[in-house]
């Protein structure tokens, strides 16, 4: 189908005529080799201020998020023989979050009536974050241990955010199959800082009731501090850059101990500059309307 469009644009392509000044257009990346023919994470957007300038915003949203069930509604009481409780169903959950912003400046020249080359530049900001979540089940205080009645669900997050500025100079061209509607391709030159942020470790109660669940923390992690309030002791655990962790596999919080496993088993990064080229892989897509 999409070799199909093709071939019928190219023969309506005769007169065709490329953009006069005046117009806006809405723009998508085609991918008909990957998972999905057309990039939904990114829409483009030109207003063009003459023929041979233009305006541009790029905006990149993107967002998964996934539910596991590793325990099943009563698996842990029927092993441990406590009809008289039940434990609820524990989840593993991962969230992705991207955010991006790109604003630019085209300056087309002559090419045909239906190609535009063109050049320009480009600001980018982006920023991703992505939060593990496990739930557990057990005491939130230190009397509660064994009184399984008195046990609460609780969650452990472990989360980070990376953000990146970006400046890039760029050389591309569209082609017009008919006065609204062309693809085009695009490369350049691009400068970026990448800045990773540390690790956030936190727990906080899932069963209803608001508030924290450091002593729920505490208790599973023997995590014990100064003095006797070590049940409720912040937590205070800092990773500093970026090291693995999938709730998946449960590479979530112990494996960081000192005393359990070795620490800092990998280089971690804290950052990034990075210079050279940035070509779009994708056959940009666009619609061009007044």
């Amino acid at each position: 189908m999409f070799a199909l469009a093709l071939v019928s644009l190219v023969f309506t392509s005769a007169q065709a005529q490329k953009q006069l000044g005046g117009e806006h257009n809405v723009e998508v990346n085609l991918t008909p080799l990957g998972d999905s023919p057309i990039d939904g994470t990114t829409l483009k957007y030109r207003n063009f201020l003459d023929d041979d300038k233009a305006l541009r915003v790029r905006l990149s949203l993107d967002m998964d998020n996934d539910t596991y069930a590793y325990v099943q509604n009563g698996e842990i009481t029927e092993i441990l023989g406590l009809p008289e409780t039940i434990n609820p169903q524990l989840n593993l959950m991962t969230n992705y979050t991207m955010f991006g912003l790109g604003v630019g400046y085209e300056m087309h020249f002559g090419g045909t009536d239906n190609l535009s080359p063109y050049f320009g530049f480009e600001g980018t900001f982006a920023s991703a974050s992505t939060k593990h979540t496990k739930q557990l089940w057990g005491p939130n205080d230190l009397d509660d241990e064994g009184q399984f009645n008195q046990y609460i669900t609780w969650e452990l997050i472990n989360s980070q955010s990376v953000t990146a500025l970006g400046l890039g100079l760029f050389l591309g061209a569209d082609y017009y199959f008919n006065d609204a509607i062309y693809i085009g391709i695009e490369t350049g030159l691009a400068l970026g800082v990448t800045t990773v942020n540390d690790h956030e470790i936190s727990a906080q109660r899932a069963d209803g009731v608001s508030g924290s669940a450091l002593t729920a923390f505490n208790m599973e992690f023997g995590n014990p501090g100064s003095g006797t309030d070590w049940a409720s002791a912040a937590i205070s655990d800092s990773f500093v850059g970026s090291l693995p962790f999938d709730v998946v596999t449960d590479l979530m919080y112990d494996e960081y101990i000192d005393g359990t496993t070795v620490v800092n088993t990998t280089p971690n990064l804290m950052g990034n500059f990075s210079f050279g080229n940035a070509f779009n892989t994708a056959i940009r897509f666009g619609y061009l309307f007044d």
